[in-house]
């Protein structure tokens, strides 16, 4: 028996030994066919009927119930999304956001009644219409813009790779090596400030960034909006050169962030004749949004640690909404230069933009050191720059504020009218006003 096996195995041995090269042959061959079926078969049955599937391979559905059927599940998928991004948004303003006692106010009922109202017309809505912006202005027509605009909440519409760390609050820039390796060359252009004379007497400057650090629109190439110390000394030699001057009108529309670094050194302090201070406080839910928004907020401008909500509000005369849970103090400090020199009225023009967030801080300061504040409103305005929480259903973001800001006193800072004067058109409307202060 151990004979004949042996013997087997030696002629299947001399066999493939003999006819090895048309059995390799004939292996590649089979292997090459398999392939291209695979591939071949959905090219060829797509070219000929788009709407066919691989499951039609096996004699599956005619392609027009196919379609329908894949027009259902589209559908279907659609409507889900856009209901989960809308759960995700109550669920992060539940989590994160510290003005819905002030949004129930607003829209003079409970804040999750009005939710699940929305909610039912967007079930409504979703089975008709599937037009790629439908949600977007959906939420916004019907539930973001009756929320009061606390906090500057939103919903947007950018891609996720323009709304990255380059725009959120107190990181612009810092992360990028290129602008702090010396083999890399960046661009200043130094072209931030325009000045010019409004009238005989009225001096008037543009400051368009407060951040120095800039990227391009399309290509994100980094550059410099100004040399900070190129830009100090520029406006220094201009505030000196106004003795003939009783007017100076400061034009910041449009401005969103950097009022601490840019706002205070550059544009306030030297035009101040004492010294300023202030305390504020900023509030937050417990929510990670929310705290590390805090968080990131106290380490880049090295304001106070948290601290209990109970020691902070002891002395106030108003009240804060019973959901926040962390707080902590600011303290800012302006102080005069020696040799200020300008004694006139400053003007300052401010827009939407400006007054949102922690600039209302600031603004409230220059308010107190004598400035004159005119407001001109901007539905463009997208306020201070907040950071985002993404809904992947839809491709839309949602942003807000979730510090609550208030003076010494408790008050809320975005529930006081901060300007002096409301402006209703350009230059024309701003000297009709300074005329009638004099």
């Amino acid at each position: 028996m151990r004979y004949r096996l042996d013997l087997l195995c030696t002629r299947i041995a001399i066999f493939f030994m003999r006819y090895k090269k048309v059995l390799n042959r004939v292996y590649w061959g089979g292997v090459t066919l398999v392939c291209v079926l695979i591939v071949g078969i959905p090219v060829s049955l797509a070219i000929r009927n788009p709407h066919v599937r691989l499951p039609d391979f096996h004699g599956g559905q005619p392609p027009e119930l196919m379609w329908e059927w894949n027009r259902a599940v589209n559908r279907a998928r659609i409507q889900q999304g856009m209901i989960n991004d809308f759960y995700t948004i109550v669920n992060a303003m539940d989590a994160h956001y510290p003005f819905i006692e002030m949004v129930g106010e607003h829209v003079g009922k409970d804040f999750h009644d009005f939710a699940a109202t929305v909610y039912e017309e967007l079930l409504d809505l979703a089975r008709g219409d599937f037009s790629p912006n439908m949600f977007l202005h959906f939420i916004d027509r019907n539930f973001i813009s009756l929320l009061g605009g606390f906090g500057g909440i939103r919903v947007v519409s950018e891609p996720f790779s323009t709304i990255d760390w380059m725009v959120q609050p107190y990181f612009y820039g810092i992360h990028d090596w290129q602008f702090y390796d010396d083999r890399f060359d960046i661009e200043a252009r130094n072209d931030n400030t325009v000045t010019d004379t409004l009238a005989e007497g009225i001096a008037y400057l543009r400051v368009n960034h407060f951040l120095p650090k800039g990227y391009e629109p399309i290509t994100r190439n980094p550059y410099l909006r100004f040399d900070y110390d190129t830009e100090r000394q520029r406006l220094l030699d201009f505030y000196d050169g106004l003795n003939d001057y009783e007017h100076l009108v400061i034009d910041i529309r449009g401005v969103r962030a950097g009022f601490g670094d840019y706002f205070l050194p550059l544009i306030m302090e030297p035009l101040i004749h004492t010294p300023i201070t202030e305390r504020f406080y900023a509030f937050y839910l417990s929510g990670w949004f929310a705290r590390r928004v805090g968080e990131a907020f106290q380490t880049w401008y090295g304001f106070g640690e948290p601290t209990e909500i109970s020691e902070l509000t002891r002395s106030f005369s108003y009240g804060i909404p019973e959901r926040l849970e962390v707080g902590f103090s600011i303290n800012i400090t302006a102080q005069p230069r020696e040799d200020t020199v300008f004694g006139g009225q400053v003007w300052l023009l401010v827009d939407s933009d400006n007054v949102s967030g922690a600039n209302l801080m600031y603004l409230r300061m220059a308010k107190e050191a004598g400035f004159m504040i005119v407001y001109e409103e901007n539905p463009a305005a997208t306020g201070w720059a907040t950071s985002f929480i993404p809904l992947p259903n839809t491709g839309t973001s949602l942003r807000f504020n979730p510090l609550y800001f208030t003076n010494h006193e408790g008050r809320f800072l975005e529930g006081d009218t901060i300007y002096h004067h409301r402006l209703d058109n350009r230059h024309e409307g701003l000297l009709g006003v300074i005329n009638k202060m004099e």
